[in-house]
């Protein structure tokens, strides 16, 4: 997944370098960010409100892996 870098709007907080963020593009060109623990634990919403600034699901993606 690209990650959406400062300055972008809006810029989504830790969800733009999380492993668990998934971008997801609508049939009508709308971007959203999805994540993924949303489908195993109810703690976490599917689609949170950005920019997320704390989260306790939340893990550093490797930059080599993209």
């Amino acid at each position: 997944m690209p990650s959406p870098k400062p300055g972008t709007t809006p810029y989504p907080g830790l969800c733009a370098d999380c492993i668990h963020a998934k971008l997801v593009k609508s049939d009508r060109a709308s971007v959203f960010l999805q994540c993924q623990l949303a489908f195993t634990d109810s703690r976490f919403a599917k689609y949170p409100r950005l920019p997320v600034r704390t989260c306790s699901g939340y893990k550093k993606r490797d930059e080599g892996k993209g």
